[in-house]
């Protein structure tokens, strides 16, 4: 399973003594591109794979207060976790925003950059350039049109006040930058090979790969907005090769020095529970995976691991709801598994896409198997990869159980639709962020709101995270991107562009 676990560790304690001796040249080289112009790719790389894995900050801002509560992954009776009861904390929701471009975005576009000027370089730059794609959607999915062409380059091209590129034209850019990057990689001898990778151990199969699954995973993003475009992107990645097994997944694998955002958060925050809606839904499909990601304990500490007693709090409680007079009796998170600090850290799973692949195949968009058998693999592997984590132990029998009792409904393709989107809405428990992008892309599960008096947007579940309100008087471009998807408002009920009605 933990194919390069050993090799992973290496390179991140390797990597982390270096960027404790080199942070600062790193940051003057996005200071002034005049320093530091040898800096290497491999540390580039690797600084940007773990900076954007481990940072409790924003996880717990953007993945857990919002989108773990808005999906309903995750529920709390404290007003600050915003997300529960629809409120607006600018703070809160800009986090993502706020922390990925001047970090994650700014480092990959100088690695992009600095890659693209040498031909020796060009299986680094292919990396780079995925890796680009795959942050810059996380933060468009969230909040709509973005910089993203003029974004990253304030000291390289001396842009300062970037244009909001729309969301349509950013999708249309991902898909031509996947399938390019994709051709790009070559194990040609005059090529250096790629180094410094601690996600998918300098693979280049792996990252084509990925690059293919992550324009699957993009091109299902468009199937109500443009469902033409949406088919040829999906049947192309499928035909370039989309992941295999759960040997091709994208993850980081953290240590107890350099550590899991997701745990940092568990560690730092006790006052969420996992959901009643989540916890109900689990326990009726007898999904073996409810004991590693979640755990009761009694006054004492002492785990109560009989799931059947196990209860999840209602979404939209507070201090006065009957609830939190015995808070602490529902399902919070396992302190000896996924809350462990060297606990891995999930981008994409080959889990998802069997999934994807699922609804390719109800589609007839060129899935090699049925929708039934991309299904039950998918059940299967999101199990499997979960045993990843530290102290999880599932047994056989409840995972071959667990995939039996629960075959795809194919009664209809309505049926199967909601049954593999609810079932992508589950493996996607400590990835909140595309559980919640997945959630407005098929409308499942269904969903009941929540109406707390705090709440801002009348009793409907948010569709975004709006922009920072500082980028008014700092961006010129502001306005105009606001009033071109929002009629000017920017909060949280407006919908970005693929999340059509």
């Amino acid at each position: 399973m933990k194919r390069y676990n050993f090799k992973i560790l290496l390179v991140a304690c390797l990597a982390l003594f270096t960027f404790n001796s080199c942070d600062k040249d790193f940051e003057e080289v996005n200071i002034n591109p005049t320093q530091a112009s040898e800096l290497d790719p491999a540390l580039q790389l690797t600084r940007v794979q773990v900076t954007m894995s481990n940072n409790r900050y924003e996880y717990w801002r953007a993945q857990y207060i919002y989108c773990s509560t808005i999906i309903q992954h995750n529920a709390s009776n404290q007003s600050y976790w915003s997300g529960d009861k629809y409120n607006m904390i600018d703070s809160y929701a800009s986090a993502w925003w706020d922390s990925s471009y001047p970090r994650d975005v700014k480092n990959v576009t100088d690695l992009v950059t600095r890659t693209s000027e040498d031909p020796v370089f060009v299986n680094f730059n292919a990396a780079a350039r995925i890796l680009r794609v795959y942050i810059m959607s996380r933060i468009t999915d969230l909040y709509g049109d973005s910089p993203y062409t003029q974004a990253g380059k304030g000291f390289i091209e001396g842009v300062y006040f970037p244009e909001y590129d729309t969301q349509e034209s950013i999708y249309n850019d991902f898909f031509a930058e996947l399938e390019n990057a994709a051709k790009l990689f070559t194990t040609d001898a005059s090529v250096l090979p790629l180094t410094g990778d601690v996600f998918l151990g300098n693979d280049i199969e792996k990252w084509k790969r990925w690059a293919n699954s992550l324009r699957l995973r993009l091109g299902m993003r468009l199937t109500k907005v443009n469902a033409g475009l949406a088919q040829q992107q999906v049947q192309s990645a499928i035909s370039s090769g989309v992941m295999q097994s759960n040997d091709d997944i994208v993850y980081l694998q953290h240590t107890q020095i350099e550590t899991n955002g997701n745990s940092d958060v568990m560690a730092a925050d006790d006052a969420f529970r996992m959901s009643k809606v989540f916890v109900e839904h689990l326990l009726s499909t007898g999904d073996p995976r409810l004991p590693v990601w979640g755990m009761t304990y009694d006054a004492d500490g002492v785990p109560q691991p009989d799931v059947s007693t196990w209860k999840g709090l209602p979404n939209g409680t507070d201090g006065n709801s009957p609830e939190s007079e015995v808070y602490e009796t529902f399902v919070r998170h396992n302190r000896t598994t996924v809350k462990d600090p060297s606990s891995p850290c999930f981008h994409m799973t080959y889990a998802e896409v069997e999934f994807l692949l699922a609804e390719a195949a109800v589609r007839g968009w060129g899935a090699p198997l049925s929708a039934a058998e991309h299904f039950e693999r998918g059940m299967r592997a999101g199990v499997e990869h979960v045993r990843w984590y530290p102290n999880a132990v599932i047994d056989q029998d409840d995972l071959d159980a667990f995939v039996a009792n629960n075959p795809l409904d194919t009664s209809s393709d309505d049926a199967m639709m909601e049954q593999i989107a609810t079932e992508q809405w589950v493996q996607f428990y400590l990835n909140a962020m595309e559980a919640f992008s997945n959630w407005r892309r098929t409308g499942y599960p269904e969903l009941t709101p929540v109406n707390h008096p705090i709440g801002t947007t009348g009793g409907t579940i948010p569709r975004r995270l709006y922009y920072p309100p500082g980028e008014k008087s700092v961006n010129p471009n502001f306005d105009i991107a606001v009033n071109r998807q929002f009629g000017g408002v920017n909060d949280l009920t407006g919908r970005v562009w693929w999340d059509v009605q």
